[in-house]
């Protein structure tokens, strides 16, 4: 295993979200290792390790955690949740695991090449971003590649189409699109539809002379207020 792919860990002995809150202030993340029939296990990590380490995605394979002067743990990402605000990992799971143990876990989609429509005025729309597959945990790729170049405006791939490497399965619904490639005009249509629908979820938007009306009233009422 490649050093990069290892991290330094740090047990827990305090809980709660105050103490989570300093842990972070100081550049840590709060963690918890679980699975393959062992107890949970409190952790944090340092946040900088991690993301150099594992960064944004969780498909980094096996990953070794070193506490102390015992055995690493051999585990895998399972879960990171982010800060919406700051792109910062505020919680990690991982979860213990052998090399040969079959895992679902999510991996990135890499598009490969220009499809046909798009140098024809197509637009490619990459619906699905990561897929989930099972796989041995020592065999988990860092993305699986999809070539794109052969696609014509209106063609789509599903996921069923994806021919996935020796020892990976498909862990989802086969039939979902991952790729399309749509005219230009149905584009824009789709993004005007979705324009449509927020404002009709929204407030309506006031009819014309309707906001000047209330500008003056209010005026007209602080005046009054003044006096």
């Amino acid at each position: 295993m490649p050093e990069k792919y290892s991290l330094k860990i740090t047990e827990r002995t305090e809980f709660g979200s105050r103490v989570a809150r300093r842990l972070r202030r100081t550049g840590s993340v709060p963690a918890v290792v679980y699975g393959r029939g062992g107890g949970e296990l409190k952790i944090s990590v340092n946040e900088k390790d991690f993301m150099d380490t594992v960064g944004f995605s969780t498909s980094t394979g096996i990953v070794n955690l070193k506490m102390g002067r015992k055995s690493p743990l051999t585990a895998i990402v399972k879960d990171i949740q982010w800060d919406v605000l700051t792109d910062r990992p505020v919680h990690i799971d991982f979860l213990r695991v052998s090399a040969d143990q079959i895992v679902s876990i999510p991996v990135h989609v890499h598009i490969e090449n220009i499809p046909t429509g798009v140098l024809m005025g197509g637009v490619l729309e990459h619906a699905l971003h990561e897929i989930i597959i099972k796989v041995r945990a020592k065999d988990i790729p860092s993305a699986i590649s999809l070539n794109v170049e052969n696609m014509d405006i209106g063609d789509s791939m599903h996921l069923s189409e994806i021919t996935l490497p020796e020892g990976m399965t498909l862990d989802m619904d086969p039939g979902l699109v991952v790729a399309s490639v749509v005219a230009p005009s149905v584009a824009k249509v789709e993004v005007e539809e979705v324009e449509e629908d927020e404002l009709a979820e929204g407030e309506e938007a006031p009819a014309e002379g309707e906001e000047g009306a209330k500008e003056d009233k209010n005026e007209g009422s602080s005046e009054s207020g003044k006096e």
